[in-house]
């Protein structure tokens, strides 16, 4: 299993991608990362290639509409624009295009299924272009409006307010598709991601396997990684990823305007913003394991109440409320005391944060202000460097602002890492497992030298077992702790860890009937049709069924449709008895019964096994009553030492 000791290096980083990847990009292919990397970057390339021709475009239609505007009041655009013509660049961004298009069209294979979430990553690309363009001609605007304010040019002042409104309008329904958009991207992409996890968890019996409580699995909680480890993933992921490209490209667009009011307080700004980093990073070491320790200590605390939900009965029967209060206050003391050192360090990080985020003004007003006094800038152009500082500010602060989201986000990708591990080593144990059960087809159940192998150890609780059924029903018999209920599992192909062979039906042929009858979330008709479905069982094969059970009344008392609580409403002898009519309605060829008759009555156990023989269902049983032996044929004998008897009955 996979270890769950924390370690931020490149393993996480391994984590993250084996995570994130298969989403986009099939993991199997060859260079599989060269190519989804190409990818996105052509697709980031193609928006801004299709940005360079809107804004060609843009240039065109302001100068029909709005030549004086386009002439007087903003030429520096219209010169910008008159650089955007030139065949270099057009040629460069038409070769972009064709190539992208190429490229993702010879790729289209391989993504296959996952074209939606292509679709809408190149739609945020495209959007996220649009919104830094929006900002970069508002500082423009900003500028202008605060130079009239400051020479008293009122025409120039109302002309670009109006400018100002229009760009809002077109901006508003722009920032909230931008929103919508990746906020449905995140869902989409958790929906994806939690059935991948949930198909793979029910696969080659992970969730059996890797349950915590069996002993053998270090995978705690796998509910929580599921559920909250998966939607903070996805929705962090994405937000840090677009973030990170956003700050990218407000950088690039702002320094631009940064470098040309003044040179040194570009430079000034690196260095002040690397600094920052550099503390923030040394920080988020110490808070990702903090925030990993307090994931887990909330999932064992969260737990531990549910265990509480779940066994109620049993805690109230004994009288177990002091206990169960201690034990749940001790776990929820461990969270506490890893809080409060998570406080601790949140306090130091919020206190550099206020300094780092208050003292960037310095820089502004100390490098800007000499600038205006001189003459050599106007008013509008300390607004225009103080929103361009900020920008870009605070895309190259994405570290320091982000570290508490980041620590959380890391932690829970080691955890998702541990999870995804687990289950990817799970079928090549089992494949390598030399200590393995071999399972053959057959119409009848026979073992041949069968020994069965404890978890973790080499020690054999069963050994060299062989019989063969025909039209026999077996009894299995032993004092607690021979490996009766062992050798159920491995008959049912649950516990595989032995030597030998198993002769069995199909899995749809046999059903398995513990002590304590499984009841699923659902109505009464899921109840008495499980494994199979609702709807695949007529009313009247249904109340045929609970009839000869002596169960009709609960279709009276709940209805087939109601949804409750069925491990609380019905007794263990009722649920028992709902156990057999699931065996009447499914029909398998055979039956195990791990003490399945245990809180029936002998009247209600004699009519559960004679139905049994009137469908000509066999069964093997584990019990321990002296009456069941007129039920079976053959009884097996099961001792501590691993030997075993074998006589007819």
């Amino acid at each position: 299993m996979s270890s769950t000791k924390f370690n931020f290096n490149k393993e996480l980083l391994e984590r993250f991608i084996k995570t994130a990847q298969p989403y986009f990009f099939p993991v199997s292919l060859k260079n599989s990362r060269w190519k989804l990397l190409a990818l996105i970057t052509l697709a980031i390339l193609s928006v801004i290639s299709i940005s360079h021709f809107f804004l060609i475009f843009l240039g065109f239609i302001l100068e029909i509409l709005f030549p004086s505007f386009i002439n007087e009041l903003a030429p520096q655009f219209k010169v910008y624009v008159e650089g955007l013509k030139s065949n270099g660049l057009i040629i460069s961004s038409l070769t972009i295009l064709s190539f992208s298009s190429y490229y993702f069209f010879i790729n289209l294979k391989n993504i296959g299924k996952n074209l939606k979430p292509w679709i809408l990553l190149f739609t945020i690309i495209l959007l996220l272009f649009s919104v830094t363009g929006l900002n970069v001609g508002l500082s423009y605007i900003f500028r202008f409006l605060d130079t009239s304010l400051n020479t008293r040019e009122e025409g120039i002042f109302w002309e670009f307010l109006w400018v100002y409104g229009i760009v809002v309008l077109f901006a508003v329904p722009i920032i909230a598709f931008y929103r919508f958009t990746r906020l449905k991207f995140g869902r989409y992409w958790r929906e994806w991601l939690t059935d991948n996890f949930i198909s793979r968890y029910f696969q080659n019996r992970c969730y059996y396997l890797l349950d915590s409580n069996s002993g053998v699995s270090d995978i705690d909680n796998p509910d929580q990684r599921i559920s909250e480890d998966i939607k903070y993933f996805t929705s962090v992921t994405l937000d840090f990823l677009i973030d990170t490209l956003y700050a990218i490209l407000t950088v690039v667009s702002f320094s631009a305007i940064l470098w040309s009011i003044s040179k040194t307080l570009t430079l000034g700004l690196l260095i002040y913003v690397f600094i920052g980093t550099w503390i923030a990073i040394l920080t988020g070491k110490r808070m990702i394991r903090i925030y990993y320790d307090q994931l887990r200590l909330e999932a064992d605390f969260r737990y531990s109440m549910v265990h509480v939900r779940d066994n109620s009965e049993s805690i109230a029967f004994y009288r177990g409320e002091k206990k169960e209060i201690k034990n749940i206050i001790k776990i929820f003391s461990k969270a506490l005391l890893n809080f409060d050192l998570l406080i601790i360090w949140q306090s130091i990080i919020d206190l550099f944060q206020f300094m780092y985020s208050n003292l960037m003004r310095f820089p502004v007003y100390i490098l800007v202000a000499p600038l205006y006094f001189a003459n050599e800038i106007d008013f509008g152009t300390i607004t225009q460097a103080w929103i361009a500082f900020f920008q870009v500010f605070g895309a190259l602060s994405i570290v320091t602002n982000q570290i508490e989201n980041i620590s959380a986000f890391s932690a829970s990708i080691f955890r998702l890492g541990n999870f995804d591990n687990a289950m990817s080593e799970i079928p090549l144990n089992e494949k390598n497992n030399k200590n393995k059960i071999n399972y053959e087809l057959s119409e009848k159940i026979s073992l041949e030298k069968l020994s069965l192998m404890t978890p973790g150890s080499t020690k054999f609780i069963i050994n060299e077992l062989s019989f063969e059924l025909e039209d026999n029903n077996l009894l299995i018999k032993g004092q607690s702790g021979v490996g009766k209920s062992s050798l159920l599992r491995a008959i049912a192909g649950i516990w595989t860890l032995g030597k030998g062979s198993i002769f069995k039906p199909d899995y749809s042929k046999i059903m398995f009937l513990p002590q304590k009858p499984y009841m699923n979330l659902g109505s009464l008709e899921e109840q008495l049709s499980y494994p199979k479905s609702k709807g695949e069982f007529s009313y009247e094969e249904i109340n045929n069924a609970l009839s000869k059970l002596s169960l009709e009344h609960l279709i009276r008392e709940h209805g087939l449709d109601s949804v409750k609580d069925w491990s609380r409403i019905l007794s263990v002898g009722e649920q028992q008895r709902l156990g057999f009519v699931r065996i009447l309605l499914n029909k398998p060829t055979i039956v195990i019964l791990d003490e399945s008759t245990s809180a029936l009555d002998e009247l209600n156990e004699e009519n559960a096994y004679k139905l049994l023989l009137e469908n000509s269902i066999k069964y093997i049983s584990v019990g321990h009553r002296p009456n069941l032996t007129k039920y079976h044929q053959i009884s097996l004998t099961l001792f501590e030492n691993g030997t075993h008897k074998i006589e007819k009955i």
